[in-house]
């Protein structure tokens, strides 16, 4: 095996053993040999794989991220040596000789995902009791496995996937030294045909039950924000408790006082009875400790039994964990960075902003920031609390530095570990907090993820628990941020750190559709608006009949001739507003005139406004604040024209005509100009 930096860099150097062809030693039957090669090792020269065991661990390839998978597992095929063994071998070859088309290698967690594609034909493989992948090459079998897969009702994306990592063995048939008489497949197109089921879209939470859910979850955080000291505090002297249990039923074997729980040898025989004996030790002690906290516990954190402190502690963790995911929208992978340090406040421009601060692997590992609600401070400040203790037993059982916030002691024999079950434990707080799906719900449900049709369908049921899951809060978070404008796609892209606005449009996919659906019509407001706007109308003509102010424009002259003889429809406010009400009498206004004509309008104005000036509808009116943008125009126009030497006919037309009638207007309100002549150019021709 050949020097990688990618996956040894140069700290594994010296740990780095060259081994023989795997393919050569397969045919060869040189097991003892094969089983000993090493998988993966950590930085100090400690093995924490070979070839030879049912799980490859291979989280020292793996950059942070502890929550997510880190291991190549091949249990269950113990059943079939023949195909685990080849399981093995592909697996390997992925890693260490070709994992993609070009050379660039994989990472770890991309070939995990493989794996458990390709696990899918291994798993058929397995069930019709074949040893090789090389039984699919008989047109009987790939026909078999093809109704397989239609039966598992899977996702054209999933049923790609599977096809994909089939074509990524048939490239390794070199090094593999067996084309297994497979023909590369057309994962896409075949996928489609066997498939109806599209892409399907990570479900928005619908609006209640994301009441519900972080509604309860700011609720349990408040409440033990100022006794979290406490709930540690318990913890800690319940596992006290429980060492000194066992460290006393230790004592006793060891003496001899208790010897059935052992074999000659002095192995432990019955767990069960002793994780009893330990229980029974540590029983009153435990009441003791309980009763004591519930003295001075708030009556939402009082438990009565050690099964419902576990119970409550687990919630408060996960309550924690949910108020960061849902305020900021961070992925799962990126929540799982968190430390107690990871939150800070910013004053920017005079406002107060919380921030979280977590690394990010797309596109590489670094270290970005997320803008969050106040809430946070919080959270992170309790679960940090909570798990201090388990920090300083995971960094000794480790050998490493823990800084994350997210670890769980499962069983208070074993050290603690950190928490990479989250969708299980978001599932299990609907389920404790009696979080279910009403009818209003499911109709919700279909109609803000119009791209998951089929996932609500399958997965969605009326009276059921919500099947919450970490990725929800990125969606949820787009959804209602757009919905209910809160933000930008733009903002989004930022938050969310994606490279590409489509990205972030997805997320927000349905959200525009339904805030308009809740659109509702304010009738009172819209009566108020429209009594407004006729009353407004209405002054405007009530007021240039009865002053004597000049006007301009065709009706505005005609206007100023009416003030000696008013006409009836001008005669006062109250039959001009009725005329205006009914529509008989209509007003417009631009930044140059006003239209009294309505629909009757010719729209010359709206090509030239020169031609509203001396309207041929009759329908123009000019005040004093229009006659001064006029002025304004023609200084603007004619500013432009003595610059320009150049101008084509049609330019200079458009322009004179409207210098001519600013001209007018001024003149009808005596406003002092300089009438504009154009310089004209002789041109002789011999």
């Amino acid at each position: 095996m050949a020097y990688d930096p990618l996956l040894y860099p140069a700290i594994y150097r010296a740990h780095q053993k060259i081994v023989d062809d795997v393919p050569k030693l397969i045919a060869g039957r040189a097991w003892e040999t094969l089983n000993t090669i090493v998988i993966c090792r950590e930085k100090t020269g400690e093995v924490t794989s070979v070839f030879g065991d049912d799980k490859w661990e291979v989280a020292p390839f793996i950059s942070g991220r502890k929550n997510y998978k880190s291991a190549f597992d091949f249990k269950e095929f113990h059943s079939s040596p023949p195909l685990m063994l080849e399981l093995k071998l592909i697996t390997y070859g992925w890693l260490y000789v070709k994992a993609s088309r070009s050379n660039v290698a994989l990472k770890p967690i991309s070939l995990i995902t493989r794996l458990s594609k390709l696990k899918v034909a291994y798993r058929f493989l397995l069930e019709k009791k074949y040893e090789s992948i090389s039984a699919l090459s008989c047109s009987e079998n790939w026909k078999s496995f093809i109704s397989h897969i239609v039966d598992l009702n899977l996702s054209q994306a999933s049923i790609s996937q599977v096809f994909g990592a089939i074509n990524s063995v048939i490239r390794m048939k070199s090094w593999l030294r067996n084309d297994f008489n497979l023909k590369m497949i057309r994962s896409k197109e075949l996928a489609r045909k066997l498939s109806h089921n599209g892409t399907q879209q990570t479900l928005t939470i619908p609006e209640k039950l994301a009441d519900q859910i972080y509604g309860r979850a700011i609720e349990l955080v408040t409440n033990a924000y100022s006794f979290s000291e406490q709930l540690a505090k318990l913890n800690d002297e319940l596992q006290e408790s429980y060492l000194s249990g066992k460290a006393e039923v230790e004592k006793k074997i060891k003496n001899g006082k208790i010897s059935y729980l052992t074999n000659s040898q002095g192995t432990l025989t019955n767990k069960q009875e002793f994780a009893n004996r330990v229980n029974s030790y540590q029983r009153g002690k435990s009441k003791e400790l309980l009763s004591n906290y519930n003295r001075c516990a708030p009556t939402s954190l009082q438990v009565f039994d050690v099964m419902e402190f576990r119970r409550l502690y687990g919630q408060v963790i996960t309550a924690c964990y949910i108020c960061c995911g849902a305020f900021s929208g961070m992925r799962d992978s990126e929540l799982g960075e968190l430390s107690p340090n990871s939150h800070y406040v910013e004053q920017i421009e005079g406002r107060e902003f919380h921030l979280l601060q977590s690394r990010t692997f797309k596109l590489g590992e670094k270290t970005e920031t997320w803008v969050a609600a106040p809430i946070v401070a919080k959270a992170i400040e309790v679960a940090s609390q909570l798990t201090e203790r388990w920090r300083s037993e995971y960094s000794k059982s480790t050998n490493q530095r823990c800084n994350r916030l997210w670890l769980n002691q499962i069983h208070r024999s074993k050290p603690p570990v950190v928490v990479c079950d989250w969708n299980e434990r978001l599932r299990r707080f609907c389920v404790q907090f009696n979080i279910v799906v009403t009818k209003d719900d499911l109709n919700e449900c279909v109609t803000s993820n119009p791209q998951s049709q089929t996932r609500v369908k399958h997965t969605i049921k009326v009276n059921n628990p919500w099947p919450l899951t970490s990725h929800q809060f990125r969606r949820t978070f787009a959804f209602y941020a757009i919905k209910h404008r809160l933000g930008t796609t733009q903002a989004l892209k930022q938050q969310f750190k994606h490279l590409y606005l489509q990205m972030s449009r997805w997320y927000g996919n349905g959200a525009r559709a339904a805030s308009l659906s809740n659109l509702q019509i304010d009738n009172e407001l819209q009566e108020l608006l429209e009594t407004s706007q006729y009353e407004e109308t209405a002054n405007k003509f009530f007021d240039m009949i009865n002053s004597d102010a000049q006007l301009s424009g065709t009706h505005g002259k005609a206007i100023m001739q009416m003030r000696e003889d008013i006409p009836y429809i001008y005669s006062s406010w109250d039959v001009i507003y009725d005329a205006v009400k009914k529509g008989t009498l209509t007003l417009h206004g631009t930044m140059h005139s006003y239209c009294k004509n309505g629909y009757d309008c010719d729209m010359d104005g709206v090509v030239n406004p020169a031609f509203c000036v001396e309207c041929k509808s009759g329908g123009s009116i000019i005040d004093e604040n229009q006659a001064k943008n006029w002025q304004e125009k023609h200084t603007q126009l004619t500013s432009y024209l003595k610059i320009q030497k150049d101008l084509s006919p049609s330019v200079y037309a458009h322009c004179i005509t409207q210098i001519r009638a600013a001209e007018s207007v001024m003149e009808d309100f005596n406003i002092p100009y300089e009438q504009y002549k154009h310089p004209i150019e002789v041109t002789q021709y011999d």
